[in-house]
């Protein structure tokens, strides 16, 4: 019988306060660069649980602080995060422009920074007041359109959560979490062209 080795190990405490992680592979921890922090795969699926006890998600979308104030943008590859975040990257700061975080801290929502980006390079540890949720999509004009339904904003924030190991108890805590920020969080359609003119509607929000 062959025999199974367990490469890497993650011992969390009942709260998600305390995380041990074992790994036989001291030099790839030490080299730089690493694409997880965790050396797993990906850090997200160790973050969501952690983040779901704290009224907090990671979520499939890009972040930027314009004017001071926390716009995200909502969408799966290819929906035009990354071309959003190129187009204000000399006239915002940049949080990240593939995985954000959103929590919601006593004076509201915030969005929170993180590494991991996709097709642009910059990030930001920073946050900032969310002030609005963008749902993205590429058209020949550039409009602003209010969802005025919440059960649609609900709907389309869920499908752009990124899923740890799911749980029931994880699942209570982000239905919850999504529907409170639907109702708090103005939510709007955006429909925009690449040539830049979304920024005057951006800064009207």
């Amino acid at each position: 019988m062959k025999e199974t080795k367990i490469h890497q190990l993650a011992v969390f405490n009942h709260d998600y306060r305390d995380v041990k992680i074992y790994n036989r592979n001291e030099k790839s921890f030490r080299r730089d660069n690493l694409h997880s922090l965790t050396l797993f795969p990906t850090d997200q699926i160790l973050l969501a649980p952690i983040l779901a006890d704290r009224e907090g998600c990671y979520i499939h979308a890009s972040g930027v602080v314009l004017d001071n104030k926390g716009i995200l943008f909502v969408g799966h590859s290819d929906a035009g995060k990354s071309t959003m975040v190129m187009m204000l990257r000399d006239k915002a700061k940049i949080l990240c422009d593939d995985r954000i975080i959103v929590r919601r801290w006593p004076k509201g929502f915030k969005i929170h920074g993180t590494w991991s980006h996709g097709d642009v390079p910059d990030v930001s540890a920073d946050s900032a007041p969310l002030k609005a949720i963008l749902f993205l999509r590429q058209d020949r004009e550039n409009r602003l359109i209010p969802i005025d339904r919440k059960q649609e904003s609900i709907k389309r924030l869920l499908a752009c959560l990124i899923k740890p190991l799911v749980t029931a108890d994880w699942w209570e805590q982000m239905l919850t979490l999504v529907d409170t920020m639907a109702h708090e969080v103005p939510c709007y359609s955006l429909h925009f062209t690449k040539d830049g003119g979304v920024i005057d509607l951006l800064r009207r929000l």
